[in-house]
């Protein structure tokens, strides 16, 4: 059923919109096994971290560096097949980063596997429009 992996991503957008802790979304690289490792993209230069100390780092400075967050999904689309998932989004997303405003339209992709701990990122890339 889709609805957990639904769960999921628009549990990450709330923990992104309190400044909730993000790495509990996403599983370790032991979980990932030979789907592995997990991997953030961002939409900046160098955003690339891959291994969960990378990813988990730098989720946490995302958490840290941005404020007032505000995500409106303008699309999600869900899929699955047995224990591995993903999902795309189109999403307004407008906040404060290091105490100045933005806002874009971002686009959104991930991987999900089904662990022993129920859903969880493998995967996620955010991008922006130019």
């Amino acid at each position: 059923m889709t609805a957990e992996l639904v769960a999921l991503v628009r549990g990450y957008y709330r923990a992104l919109e309190t400044a909730g802790p993000l790495s509990p979304f996403y599983a370790t690289d032991a979980e990932a096994g030979e789907l592995g490792p997990v991997v953030k993209i961002g939409s900046g230069a160098g955003e690339l971290f891959a291994g969960t100390g990378p990813v988990t780092a730098e989720v946490e400075r995302v958490r840290l560096s941005f404020a007032h967050n505000r995500l409106e999904s303008r699309g999600l689309i869900v899929r699955r097949r047995g224990d591995v998932g993903w999902f795309v989004d189109q999403v307004w997303w407008s906040g404060e980063v290091e105490g100045q405003p933005f806002a874009s339209l971002t686009r959104w992709t991930g991987v999900c596997l089904r662990c022993p701990r129920g859903w969880k990122l493998i995967q996620l890339h955010v991008s922006e429009g130019l």
